[in-house]
């Protein structure tokens, strides 16, 4: 059933938004207690500003950049890098946006996920639509071309992200998604948010929440994504941290 809503920084516990960038601190020394965490994977050549400043209300919550990509093919690959790195544990909660959703799905296979959250993300490759395939390879274009084409008008913000994205991981991440062998049936609850004008990765039949927006929710639907995390998570968030 679909419900519709119409249309930054250091880690600080609990009320504000934690930023870590794999290159100069690992999730290892970000992380203390046994608090569940909230890991926020971006999508393909964004980073952590995917995820601006109302996603400070989700307690433990993390924004994640890339690890630098090296010699990583596969998404398994940059899932177990991403885990390893950033100290995602048994029992945290992913959200995960376009490519970043695809990487979490990776990750329920090696840790025990509670729950997942796609943001404009898919299962299954079958779910990213053709016209994409047609940009593979990615040689011949730059990033910053690659995502206007695929998501048409981007924020200022996004497009300094491109700038600033190492082409070589945009390459072999496009090559990833076509070898990708979707979701395994694991224990993880898996919630999908999505655009119905998502021209990336078209809405699937099965939606949890579908919203009046496009394929970049997290930045132009940060709120209504939060509200629902927050109404449905059985992790980190109680009842009285819920306002909708």
């Amino acid at each position: 059933m679909r419900s519709r809503i119409a249309a930054p920084a250091t880690e600080q516990r609990n009320t504000k938004i934690a930023v870590i960038s794999p290159e100069k601190n690992s999730g290892a020394s970000q992380q203390t207690g046994s608090s569940t965490m909230i890991h926020a994977l971006p999508g393909m050549g964004a980073d952590h500003r995917m995820y601006p400043a109302p996603w400070q209300s989700l307690p433990n919550f993390v924004a994640h950049d890339w690890v630098r990509h090296t010699a990583e093919k596969t998404l398994a690959d940059v899932a177990r890098q991403i885990s390893e790195t950033c100290s995602i544990r048994d029992g945290d909660i992913l959200v995960g946006s376009s490519l970043g959703g695809m990487v979490a799905c990776e990750i329920t296979k090696i840790r025990e996920i509670s729950e997942l959250y796609l943001i404009g993300s898919a299962t299954h490759k079958e779910e990213v639509i053709r016209l994409l395939a047609n940009l593979h390879p990615l040689g011949r274009i730059a990033p910053i071309e690659w995502i206007r084409f695929s998501a048409g008008e981007i924020p200022f913000e996004l497009a300094q992200m491109f700038a600033e994205v190492d082409p070589s991981f945009i390459r072999a991440m496009c090559a990833a998604i076509f070898e990708w062998d979707g979701v395994s049936t694991s224990q993880t609850k898996i919630f999908r948010i999505h655009g119905k004008h998502d021209l990336v990765i078209p809405a699937p039949e099965k939606v949890d929440l579908l919203l009046d927006g496009g394929h970049l929710l997290s930045m132009s639907h940060a709120p209504q994504c939060i509200d629902f995390i927050k109404a449905n998570s059985k992790g980190s968030i109680t009842q009285s941290e819920v306002k909708l």
